[in-house]
């Protein structure tokens, strides 16, 4: 996007839709833009490798399988719902930025915050990109933090029930 620094004060860095095509390349966050399928496959891989591993590393002989399976299911949920929670909150961060009709941005340091009024073009161009691009990938790590949050509660329900037998 070519703005002018007439029509746009803002440092390119700072703009909403640099900001976003920036983390759109980010290692951390770029294959959250794949397809959905391709998405959700190598969620699942991800999944899958790291409960591997917890097996793996936390498997001893004085424990039961059930027991570390359950232990693993729960630590591998709660650290992956942190991971894809940061994950949220980034693009989260990106889509407001887009959304919103004014731009926060600071010209040299932390003392001199200003604030530009987006032209109408300039609106219009960021809404579009905040509900075509950024909102599918926000609906994707919602699924996913959902579905990791029903395993959390669902291991930790069977967590309570067996200790009580």
């Amino acid at each position: 996007m070519n703005m002018n620094k007439s029509i746009c004060p803002v440092p390119q860095d700072q703009r909403p839709i640099n900001e976003y095509l920036a983390l759109k390349e980010t290692f951390g966050f770029s294959w959250t833009t794949e397809n959905d399928s391709a998405y959700y496959k190598t969620s699942l891989r991800t999944y899958f490798i790291t409960l591997t591993l917890f097996v793996l590393i936390f498997n001893t002989t004085s424990s039961s399988l059930s027991s570390l399976l359950t232990y693993s299911v729960l630590s591998v949920s709660l650290i992956l719902f942190i991971f894809y929670l940061r994950i949220y909150l980034g693009w989260n961060y990106i889509y407001t930025r887009l959304m919103q009709a004014t731009v926060a941005y600071e010209e040299s340091g932390w003392y001199d915050g200003q604030i530009w009024v987006k032209t109408p073009e300039t609106l219009i161009k960021d809404k579009l990109a905040a509900q075509y691009q950024v909102k599918p990938i926000l609906d994707k790590i919602k699924n996913t933090l959902f579905a990791f949050s029903f395993l959390i509660f669902f291991t930790l329900y069977f967590i309570s029930i067996s200790d009580q037998i």
